[in-house]
Formats: C-alpha cells, sequence, structure tokens
C-alpha cells in the first residue's frame, strides 16, 4: 500500500465523525485524491490493516511527548492572565487565524453560486472573503461578481491587513449561508445536449433518422446537438480528400499527441490521409514520446477539432456529422 491508501485505511478505521474533523484540516487536492482511494480500497488483509496502524503509532510515540493543550485550554488560561484582547491575538498567532479554516469550506462551493451570494453584501466583505480563498477560487468568484465593482475589490484586496473581530463574525454568518445555501441549491449537473451528442457520435445505427427525429421535435434542440457532435471521432466518417485537406494542416506533434490512446480504426484512417512518409514518421513520434497525461491528448484532439471547425466556416471543406447514405 502507498502513503495515500495507508492513510485512507487509517480514515476508513476512524469512523465518520473522527475522519472528517482529519479531512476538514486538509486541502481541496489531499481531500479529492484521499476520497478517490477511500472509494476504491477494497481487499484489505487483517496483517496490512494491522501493519498500517501499527506504524502510524510507532510515528505518533516517536514525535508526540507531552500532549499539547488545547485550544479551548489556552484560550480560557490566556483570557484570565492577559485579557480577552490581547489573549485572542495571541492565540491567532499560535493556531492561526480561526476564519481560514471556515472559509476553507468554500472552496468545494460552486464559483458562480458563491458569487450570487456574495453580490449584494458591502464591498470589504466581499475582498475579505476572496482574500482568504485561494488565488484558483478567487479568480473564478471574482469573473462572476459585476464587472463595475471588480477592480474596487482587488483594491480592497490589496489594502487587506488584520481583520477586526466584528468583520470576522459577519464573515463567519456569511460563511454559513453560503454554506447552507450551497447545500439547498447542490445537484448533479447534466449536461443534457452534450450527452445526446456524444451517444449519437457513436451510435452505430441510422443517426441521420434519429437527427430528423429530433428535429420534428425541437429544431433549436437538434441544432444544439448539432453542434456538440464536433467531436474528434467524427473525423473517421469524413471523406479521404476532406481528410487529407485537414491532415495537411495539423502540426506533426500535436497530431502525435491526439493519436495517442484512440481505437485503432480511427487511427488508421487518419494516418491514411498523410503521405506515406509523413504517416511512418508520426507513428514513430507516437512511440516516442511514450505515456502521456490523457487531458493532453484530449487538448490535443480539441484543437485538430476547433482547426476543422475554422476550416469549415470559411468554406474550405465540408465536415459530415453523418455518414453518407449510398444506394445499389
Amino acid at each position: 500500500m502507498d502513503n495515500l491508501e495507508q492513510a485512507a485505511m487509517l480514515l476508513l478505521s476512524m469512523g465518520e465523525e473522527a475522519a472528517a474533523q482529519v479531512m476538514a484540516h486538509l486541502d481541496k487536492n489531499d481531500v479529492q485524491q484521499l476520497s478517490y482511494k477511500m472509494a476504491r480500497l477494497a481487499s484489505i488483509t487483517q496483517q496490512e490493516a494491522e501493519a498500517v496502524i501499527e506504524r502510524f503509532f510507532n510515528r505518533y510515540q516517536e514525535q508526540s511527548g507531552i500532549a499539547r493543550a488545547s485550544r479551548t485550554y489556552l484560550q480560557k488560561t490566556l483570557d484570565l492572565a492577559l485579557g480577552d484582547r490581547v489573549a485572542k491575538s495571541l492565540i491567532d498567532t499560535i493556531y492561526g487565524d480561526e476564519i481560514k479554516i471556515l472559509v476553507k469550506r468554500l472552496e468545494w462551493v460552486d464559483p458562480q453560486l458563491l458569487a450570487r451570494e456574495i453580490a449584494n453584501e458591502h464591498c470589504q466583505l466581499q475582498a475579505v472573503l476572496l482574500g482568504l480563498l485561494p488565488p484558483e477560487n478567487a479568480a473564478l468568484v471574482l469573473q462572476s461578481l459585476p464587472v463595475e465593482g471588480q477592480d474596487e475589490v482587488l483594491l480592497r484586496i490589496a489594502q487587506l491587513g488584520d481583520i477586526d473581530r466584528e468583520v470576522v463574525d459577519e464573515l463567519k454568518q456569511l460563511v454559513e449561508r453560503c454554506m447552507l445555501n450551497a447545500m439547498d441549491k447542490s445537484h448533479t449537473q447534466v449536461s443534457g445536449v452534450r450527452q445526446v451528442a456524444d451517444i449519437l457520435n457513436r451510435f452505430d445505427g441510422d443517426r441521420e433518422q434519429l437527427m430528423e427525429m429530433l428535429k420534428l421535435h425541437d429544431k433549436q434542440l437538434a441544432s444544439n446537438v448539432a453542434d456538440n457532435m464536433f467531436d474528434f471521432i467524427i473525423l473517421g466518417r469524413q471523406k479521404p480528400e476532406t481528410l487529407q485537406t485537414i491532415m495537411a494542416v495539423v502540426p506533426a506533434d500535436v497530431l502525435a499527441l491526439a493519436l495517442k490512446g484512440i481505437e485503432n480504426e480511427l487511427k488508421q484512417a487518419l494516418l491514411n490521409a498523410l503521405p506515406k512518409r509523413m504517416s511512418s514518421a508520426i507513428e514513430t513520434q507516437i512511440e516516442a514520446i511514450g505515456t502521456v497525461p490523457l487531458s493532453q491528448a484530449i487538448a490535443a484532439r480539441k484543437e485538430i477539432m476547433e482547426l476543422a471547425k475554422q476550416m469549415m466556416d470559411d468554406s474550405e471543406i465540408e465536415l459530415q456529422l453523418f455518414e453518407e447514405q449510398v444506394v445499389e
């Protein structure tokens, strides 16, 4: 078992409440990876489980020493010794700002939903919230806020320093409200149009007839489905001269990436559209680049389809979404 699998096994053995408390202190990427491992962990023998737990406690004994004072214990003690304001400042220095852990939960909320929830809040509160979010999340939320106020939010973020206790309390309420609304509005999103397009692209029957039936029900919906059918897979249905025209302008490195992991029939159709020497060179390049992330291959295929669609828009080629009907 690798380290992630061992961590996943420990969390599963701890029970839901304890595991949740641990995961609350992890960043989004760690939570995603651990959740993936936890969902797929199987066939763990008793000996393996005992070994992992024993390893954990051995590490704990090596590093623990005297148990730390809890935050609550320190808060009460320092309140008596130093007063509330000084104690609070010191506690925040020791443990980190408590609000950061609270705001961390918002990393999981859809940025557009979060932007709608804070759109009517004071600009300063928006700035504090975005200032505590990871930059990638904050950028997506900012994009969804009204354009005319984006510069002021950025300015206030740049000017942030110590946050007043009153603002922290107000921010706590805002975060709780955002989380409640996010849970109320959460649902599984299904892109129906895209799903239909993907189904039709892989359907072995009469695609054109099905599309005509869709048009009878809803012409606009059928048009949207057709727009989404410009998938890499349709290149295998094009005439040889059309493929030759497309392949002639596709960079060799992009084509080599795009052909990684695709079905052999489609791969051969595209390679056959190239001159033999170039086809052989592309196959050599495919082997040479070895294993690549799937995201890179998908991006290369998307780049080729965007190029093909532009050529169609410029009337250089005619792309067929369906196989041309033939007669005896």
